[in-house]
């Protein structure tokens, strides 16, 4: 199936793949043959999720030192396990929707889809990475997005797959079905959006220094650190954003008088920098985090989100991680509705690495009007995965952000995705990935009211969606069964 990220030439053909591979397994749940339906919904979905995930062996085997043979084991399992929630939860569709309409049958195969990707992005702390809503960023069905979030688009994206499919396989020209054709047709057309620049301008400088997961681990990195602080002096931005851990070692591991020079450089030169560190506490332990510096004092953002084996282990499978080279210690997770940076007119909502696949924790953000962001600014390392797809998912997934939010979004990375995003989900400008450089532009905050998705969200997180699909499959199963019990009754 295609997702948004897939590396496609052209921008729209993602969205037109999506509907049409999910519609390929609708006519096969649709056939009345004796197919296993619930393995082959399981197979699907493992291949589906592999195809999306496979740059994870990257980071296992190349970085993390595990053996071939046990990296391609522990992929199929992640894969394997996070399909069972769609075999799941798609049972419901092979059971009753047989005895549903066509109306019921798509709105009962997008809930349970729906479902299945929920659960995904938040059981076992959640890793929803290619969720189906992102081929559509280029699309018309990307208008939602302000108002229903990433799931909401899940859910009309399945819907129209599933309505797609029962045209495909009834094979007769009624009425509703031209609207379905027609729908889908309009589905994979190009958004067109406006430019606002009405708001407050910001000039920012996003560093890429482009350091390989190698050099970062194995070697030291005070040419590196040298070259940051180069940067950073000789910007002329108002703002100057360093990537995740850009620093690698504790304040007090620094070269003596190191971050005492950038503090004081940027406050002289009446400049912000937000620079990506680890940070070490007596009572809140370590921390993967950024932290601001040239306002009236320096300001930290501790990761929320954190990265399971990346950033913590749960005690249980701890020896998993001894397998790899890599010594990964656990980070303290920082508040959900930490405070944002303030700079001028801008308030600036930092999130580190995948934390912006959560769209629901940043809504939190927005619960407070007087202190709500007005510009993302996403610190990534994504070295770990190579010269992979996983650049411009990452890139799409901020980009939803935006669209979701109506902010605009800048991304410095280490190695690559680093892109100033407009409020439209627009991609302005990108540094080339895999080059050490600077990107240098204008970012524009325009005043904007909160979106009815942040409304939503920031209050009751994704719980509207959950009773929505889970409603819905609990109708289809009564439905169903009463359908079922009739029949019965009447032979």
């Amino acid at each position: 199936m295609a997702i948004a990220g897939n590396g496609l030439g052209h921008p729209y053909l993602g969205g037109f793949l999506q509907i049409i591979g999910l519609a390929a397994l609708c006519v096969v749940l649709h056939s009345n043959n004796a197919l296993p339906k619930i393995k082959l919904t399981w197979v699907f979905a493992t291949l589906w999720l592999a195809s999306c995930v496979w740059w994870l062996y990257i980071a296992l085997h190349q970085y993390g030192g595990l053996p071939s043979i046990t990296t391609c084991v522990a992929l199929f399992l992640l894969c394997g396990g996070l399909a069972l929630y769609y075999a799941g939860a798609l049972w419901v569709y092979v059971t009753y929707a047989h005895k549903l309409t066509s109306l019921q049958k798509n709105i009962c195969f997008a809930a349970c889809w729906t479902f299945a990707e929920l659960a995904r992005a938040q059981w076992w702390t959640g890793f929803p990475w290619a969720a189906i809503g992102y081929a559509h960023i280029e699309g018309v069905l990307s208008y939602a997005a302000p108002w229903t979030g990433i799931y909401g688009l899940c859910f009309i994206s399945a819907f129209m797959s599933c309505a797609l499919a029962q045209v495909v396989f009834k094979r007769k020209a009624m009425a509703h079905q031209w609207v379905v054709c027609l729908a889908f047709t309009v589905a994979c057309l190009p958004a067109v959006r406006e430019t606002n620049t009405t708001g407050p301008a910001l000039s920012v400088n996003l560093l890429q220094a482009n350091i390989s997961q190698d050099t970062k681990f194995r070697t030291a990195r005070l040419p590196a650190l040298q070259w940051y602080q180069t940067a950073l002096f000789e910007s002329a931005s108002e703002l100057t954003v360093m990537p995740e851990t850009a620093l690698p070692y504790f304040k007090h591991e620094l070269p003596d008088g190191y971050w005492q020079t950038l503090a004081k450089q940027t406050k002289e030169d009446k400049k912000f920098a937000i620079v990506g560190i680890p940070t070490q506490d007596s009572t809140k332990g370590y921390g993967n985090s950024a932290i601001g510096l040239g306002g009236p004092q320096e300001t930290q953002y501790d990761k929320h989100h954190l990265v399971p084996f990346g950033e913590f282990t749960p005690e249980i499978l701890r020896w998993f991680t001894r397998m790899m080279s890599i010594d990964f210690g656990d980070f303290n997770r920082g508040a959900v509705d930490q405070p944002p940076f303030v700079w001028k007119e801008h308030k600036m909502a930092v999130t580190i690495c995948y934390e912006d696949l959560f769209g629901e924790e940043l809504a939190v953000r927005f619960n407070d009007p007087i202190n709500a962001p007005t510009l993302f600014v996403n610190l990534s390392n994504i070295a770990w995965f190579g010269d992979t797809t996983v650049v411009k998912q990452h890139l799409d997934i901020a980009r939803m952000r935006s669209l979701e939010f109506k902010r605009p979004t800048v991304r410095a990375t280490n190695t690559g995705g680093t892109a100033i995003i407009d409020a439209q989900g627009r991609l302005q400008q990108q540094l080339e990935p895999f080059t050490r450089g600077q990107l240098s532009g204008v970012v524009h905050s325009p005043y904007q009211d909160i979106t009815f998705f942040a409304q939503w969200a920031g209050r009751w997180g994704l719980k509207p969606m959950w009773l929505l699909c889970g409603g819905l499959m609990v109708f289809a199963v009564w439905r169903g069964r009463s359908r079922a019990e009739k029949s019965k009754s009447v032979k």
